[in-house]
């Protein structure tokens, strides 16, 4: 039965299958914003292991495989930024990401996610829209990559303090 659990990138085979799937992910990307200068594509297996102050989610099938993962940091009093969101091209479009990111909401006690991809990632862009993550605003890193930065805001920095103190 397939499900997700949080996962430790300093084991080696988990960092393994993670770094596979990562280089697989990131290429689909690469192509379609047509650069492949991606940061994670670049990463090797030990950088992948030494990663910290990230919390990795991964959905496994049946036989207990690495098939998608999402990485995130919860910064600024509740903000969910996302840092890695790779799903096996297999399962592209099945909701196996929204999976993932529901899960992390359900864990976690935010006011706001953030995310950002390549401005040309269309399905990474449609994906955001459809899970309620807003188009913010687009930003130029150097003369061939662009951008789109998302939100969904789950409640105020006001909302989230008073049910801290709870």
């Amino acid at each position: 039965m397939s499900q997700i659990k949080e996962i430790d990138i300093r084991d080696a085979e988990v960092a393994k299958q993670v770094y596979d799937l990562q280089q697989l992910a990131y290429k689909v990307e690469a192509d379609l914003i047509k650069n492949d200068k991606i940061p994670y594509l670049t990463q090797g297996l030990s950088d992948l292991m030494r990663t910290e102050n990230e919390t990795f989610l991964a959905y496994l099938d049946d036989e207990e495989r690495i098939m998608a993962v999402f990485s995130y940091q919860i910064i600024n009093d509740g903000v969910l930024d996302v840092h890695r969101f790779m799903v096996h091209p297999s399962l592209f479009r099945q909701g196996v990401g929204s999976l993932l990111i529901d899960y992390a909401m359900e864990h976690n006690l935010l006011r706001k996610i953030i995310a950002q991809t390549g401005a040309k990632n269309t399905p990474a862009i449609e994906f955001y829209k459809r899970n309620g993550i807003d188009f913010v605003c687009e930003i130029q890193v150097d003369h061939s990559v662009k951008l789109a930065t998302f939100e969904k805001v789950i409640m105020s920095l006001d909302e989230f303090k008073n049910l801290q103190k709870n």
